[in-house]
């Protein structure tokens, strides 16, 4: 099945061709449906933000009226996902998980800046905290009280300042070095990258379709499969 996958900073290209033979593209931005219009199923992981930037929703409508597959994950493909679910567009991943249960949406939360060289992240969003401050919560290593402040000092920090430097002294400011460290020490020392796994999840559910006979409800039943395996996998 011919397909485009639209990445940047939440997983490299290299990554992503051991992971897959789908073409590679750059984060998806306003246009680039119509001009890859001649694919049959579309990754949508990393995109460009900002209103005469961002893919819009009207434009992914277009191409599921077609027929075609889309896949959302990780970034501005997760938060288009959790606004076109019900019209065929398939989310995978915690972030999508996230979007969808959210009373708000927040493009911030998956905003960061990243290298226009080789598209590498240089900051840390909001939502890899969100997840970290989760996991610990769901272990009982924080409260829920904790877990709003530490979102809370992470969105008073502008997206493009937001290195895991600046990240770690706000945190030591807030709990001391000792306690940090302490919670880092249940996620190998560093907050975990949770769009970066989900971008995986992504690849991997695009070459499992595409490895399978397809039919119409197939899609759908992959996708609830990969979700289930997060459950079990953050609750870990």
């Amino acid at each position: 099945m011919k397909t485009i996958i639209f990445a940047g900073p939440s997983i490299s290209h290299l990554e992503l061709a051991e992971l897959t033979t789908a073409d590679l593209a750059p984060p998806i931005r306003r246009g680039d449906i119509d001009r890859f219009a001649g694919y049959e199923m579309f990754v949508i992981i990393d995109g460009e933000f900002g209103q005469s930037l961002s893919v819009s929703p009207k434009e992914i409508l277009s191409i599921l009226k077609t027929g075609r597959i889309v896949i959302g994950a990780s970034s501005m493909g997760a938060l288009r996902a959790s606004e076109l679910d019900t019209c065929g567009m398939i989310g995978v991943g915690w972030v999508y998980e996230r979007f969808t249960s959210a009373a708000v949406r927040r493009d911030d939360d998956v905003a960061l800046a990243y290298s226009p060289l080789d598209l590498s992240p240089l900051t840390i969003p909001v939502i890899d905290i969100e997840y970290w401050t989760t996991l610990l919560l769901t272990r009982n290593l924080i409260s829920a009280r904790e877990k709003k402040a530490i979102c809370q000092t992470t969105r008073k920090i502008f997206y493009a300042e937001r290195t895991e430097g600046r990240l770690r002294r706000e945190f030591v400011r807030m709990m001391g070095s000792s306690r940090l460290k302490e919670l880092l020490a249940h996620t190998s020392g560093t907050f975990p990258d949770i769009k970066h796994l989900d971008a995986r999840r992504a690849a991997l559910l695009h070459r499992s379709l595409c490895d399978s006979s397809t039919t119409t409800e197939q899609p759908m039943e992959e996708r609830s499969k990969w979700n289930q395996s997060i459950q079990v996998e953050t609750m870990g």
